[in-house]
């Protein structure tokens, strides 16, 4: 887990798989029950226990001045791109452009800035 310079993250979980990584970039703001995840179970085979299927890890990237709000969850293989806003509440799900604003379950998008 790589955390960059004069980046706030007020608390949550950040979990990162031995295969997997998670990189903030600089000067963000991260609220209060945040869970950021790398890991992911498979479930393609019906006729296979999901705990004896392994998991998927995927890195996460959020870019510089990036503000994600109260409990954001943002799963493996996303990238936030620079200057970016992620609503309260939101789950991440695909990769944020730079310079824009989203929100919701899943995560869509509300404006550019």
């Amino acid at each position: 887990i790589y955390i960059g310079n004069n980046t706030y993250i007020n608390g949550g979980e950040l979990v990162a798989g031995k295969n997997s990584k998670i990189t903030i970039g600089d000067n963000c703001l991260i609220s209060y029950n945040i869970h950021f995840r790398t890991i992911t179970h498979k479930y393609d085979k019906s006729d296979v226990l999901i705990r004896e299927q392994g998991c998927i890890e995927r890195d996460i990237v959020i870019g510089n001045n990036v503000w994600i709000g109260y409990g954001t969850q943002v799963l493996g293989g996303v990238v936030i791109g620079d200057n970016s806003i992620i609503g309260a509440g939101s789950i991440v799900t695909k990769n944020i452009p730079d310079n824009e604003v989203w929100a919701g379950v899943p995560a869509k998008f509300i404006k550019k800035r």
